[in-house]
């Protein structure tokens, strides 16, 4: 057993091949780590209610049923404990009106998902080994991570 706690990941994804794209990237990175997958934005909020801990960082798909990402991140942020936690959205769509709007409701990163398995890894290294995300940028332009 480490004696590090490992670091609580959340991903809130629909699509089942980018979440097992992302278990086997995360799987590529020498962290230990404890990772919740939710399909749907109702399911995450649901899984944050239950936690017993808050996690360390939650990726957060832009465009998922029943809640989408905007709502969720809205919803986490207005709950008590849940201000500093960074979350990091992912979406294909590099829309202007979509990254304004995440970066408005307070998101730490809003990523371009990555093209292939290996800008994957050097995604998630940026965010949980460099620990970029994990405060709020200073400016628009540090927030938008394109491919």
């Amino acid at each position: 057993m480490s004696p590090f706690t490992p670091l609580r990941i959340i991903l809130a994804d629909d699509d089942h091949d980018d979440t097992f794209l992302f278990q086997e990237a995360l799987e590529q990175i020498s962290l230990e780590t404890d990772l919740s997958i939710a399909e749907n934005g109702a399911e995450l909020l649901q899984i944050l209610k239950e936690a017993d801990d808050k996690p360390d960082i939650i990726f957060l798909d832009m465009n998922m049923p029943v809640k989408n990402g905007l709502e969720c991140l809205e919803e986490i942020r207005s709950t008590e404990g849940y201000e500093q936690v960074p979350i990091v959205v992912l979406s294909t769509s590099v829309s202007q009106h979509l990254w304004e709007s995440a970066y408005r409701n307070g998101a730490s990163l809003y990523i371009q998902k990555p093209n292939s398995f290996n800008s994957l890894i050097d995604v998630l290294k940026k965010c949980l080994l460099d620990r970029t995300g994990a405060t709020m940028p200073e400016r628009v332009e540090q927030f938008l991570i394109t491919n």
